[in-house]
C-alpha cells in the first residue's frame, strides 16, 4: 500500500466534503418537494460508540430574487 501524502489527503477531504454538500442539498430539495417539515433542530445519535453524535439545525432563508424559476414553470 502506498502512503497518502498531505496533498492527496486534502484532495480526498475536499472531495468528501463536496459530495456531502451535494447529498445534503439533494436530500433537502427532495424532502421539501415531498412536503416534509424540514426546518428545525435535529439530534443525530449514531449507534457506533466511536462516532460523534450531531446536532443539525435547518432554517429557511429567503432570497431577494424571484421565488420561482421561470424556465421550470414553462416546461
Amino acid at each position: 500500500m502506498i502512503p497518502m501524502d498531505h496533498t492527496d489527503n486534502i484532495k480526498a477531504v475536499g472531495e468528501a466534503t463536496a459530495t456531502f454538500e451535494n447529498d445534503l442539498e439533494t436530500l433537502i430539495l427532495e424532502a421539501f418537494a415531498a412536503g416534509a417539515a424540514i426546518e428545525g433542530t435535529w439530534e443525530i445519535t449514531l449507534p457506533a460508540n466511536d462516532a460523534p453524535n450531531w446536532t443539525v439545525e435547518i432554517a429557511k432563508n429567503r432570497t431577494d430574487g424571484p421565488m420561482y424559476d421561470p424556465e421550470f414553470l414553462e416546461e
